[in-house]
């Protein structure tokens, strides 16, 4: 028994032993790595990203993101991309970080939705003066929401941006410019209805939004703003008028900046360098400037326009060029209205251009109408839907039955260019 326990006892020192010899003999292969050299990358990273990223701005984003942008940038894969697989946010959110815009006024955060994808949609014209039939109609029906369908309203409100067109101007005071035939003003409490329907940002290039004047004009934006809604296509001067609002969803930053060239007659001031007024593309040169501007500082820009003659889908030339000279100056998406009807839809450089959205709430004809929504996956590819409405008695409601939803769709693609196909599910594609 003795012997036993005396083998045991040797085998085990001999282990040991053993143990300890192969540990001792490779102590060079278990050596702490060497730290990861943050200055070294901040000067790779940023000869790449052409910018100064400092070394303790890598660290803050942690060793795994730094060492992917390196990798990246070594094994020559690099691109902007690079910044949203490494960090969860794009190169142009990153820059805003990095310079600490992110918290600029015309800059609105939204975090991530949790989601695949998010998404941007737009609707026409919209009226809430409360000298014309909408308003008394929405009186009796004891609400502006209860005039448009509520599964309308519901998606507008699940969607992570929607924008609308403020027909009109906002306050108390001004009067009606003279030999204008028609004139719109809403009550500032007016703008709740807006916030309502989900919209989180309005576009005041449009033909209506100085009905009252000057005065009303400047009174507008400033209700807007005391009301925190952004607004897009007017300002005090050039500069403000021009400017766009940015979002960031899900790590990427969406531009959208909005302009007119509605009016035949002028009425409404385009603004210049110390002159109020909304942003004018009746000459486009200061617009594409603007557009190229706004793509500098983000990843997917979107023109918001009002434009094309009024009640008719036959398009001027103006239109079709000018859609190209947007994208061509940075624009990832038009998205047009003003023409009371929809007009028809193409691709150009494998962008969207919707001619005309139509009316969404705005008088008691019956009209085609619609809510075009940009669905943008965590890739930032975009897919195009239509949702399909109509406007019909101060009322807009969804259409649901497949044969008025293929019987809208169907209008569209007949409408000149004819450059789109839409499916029953109302994705569009190009033709």
């Amino acid at each position: 028994m003795k012997r036993v326990v005396s083998n045991v006892f040797i085998i085990t020192l001999l282990l040991c032993f053993l143990c300890g010899c192969k540990i001792k003999g490779d102590t060079a292969l278990f050596a702490a790595a060497p730290a990861f050299d943050y200055e070294k990358a901040a000067y790779t990273v940023s000869a790449a990203a052409k910018c100064n990223m400092t070394a303790d701005f890598l660290r803050s984003l942690g060793q795994d993101a730094a060492e992917k942008l390196v990798s990246d940038i070594e094994s020559g894969s690099y691109s902007e991309r690079s910044w949203l697989e490494a960090t969860g946010y794009s190169y142009h959110v990153m820059l805003d970080k990095l310079d600490g815009t992110q918290n600029a006024a015309n800059i609105t955060d939204f975090g991530d939705n949790g989601a695949d994808a998010f998404s941007v949609a737009f609707v026409g014209d919209i009226l809430l003066d409360t000298n014309f039939r909408p308003m008394a109609h929405a009186a009796e029906k004891g609400g502006v929401l209860n005039c448009i369908d509520k599964a309308v309203v519901d998606y507008l409100n699940a969607c992570d941006v929607f924008l609308i067109n403020n027909e009109f101007s906002i306050g108390t005071r001004g009067e009606p410019l003279k030999n204008k035939t028609w004139t719109f003003q809403a009550k500032p409490e007016r703008i709740q209805i807006l916030k309502d329907l989900g919209a989180d940002i309005v576009s005041l290039g449009n033909n209506h939004v100085y009905d009252f004047g000057e005065t009303a004009f400047i009174d507008t934006m400033e209700h807007l703003k005391a009301a925190g809604m952004p607004y897009v296509g007017a300002g005090m001067n050039l500069g403000e008028a021009a400017q766009g609002h940015y979002f960031i969803v899900n790590g990427c930053k969406v531009g959208i900046v909005a302009a007119s060239r509605a009016e035949k007659i002028y009425f409404t001031p385009v603004a210049e360098a110390d002159k109020p007024g909304i942003m004018g593309t009746y000459n486009s040169a200061d617009f594409v400037e603007a557009i190229r501007k706004a793509d500098a500082q983000c990843d997917i820009l979107i023109v918001y326009v009002h434009w094309g003659t009024e009640n008719s889908t036959k398009l001027e030339p103006a239109q079709t060029q000018m859609a190209r000279e947007y994208i061509d100056a940075g624009a990832d998406a038009v998205i047009g209205g003003h023409t009371h009807c929809l007009q028809g839809m193409e691709f150009y450089k494998g962008a969207p251009i919707v001619y005309s959205v139509g009316n969404f709430w705005f008088n008691s004809k019956t009209l085609d109408s619609c809510v075009i929504t940009l669905k943008i996956n965590r890739e930032m590819k975009t897919e195009v839907l239509l949702t399909p409405l109509l406007q019909k008695d101060c009322e807009t409601r969804l259409l649901t039955a497949y044969d008025e939803r293929r019987a809208l769709f169907d209008r569209v693609e007949s409408y000149e260019p004819q450059g789109v196909n839409i499916s029953d599910e109302g994705v569009i594609t190009a033709a």
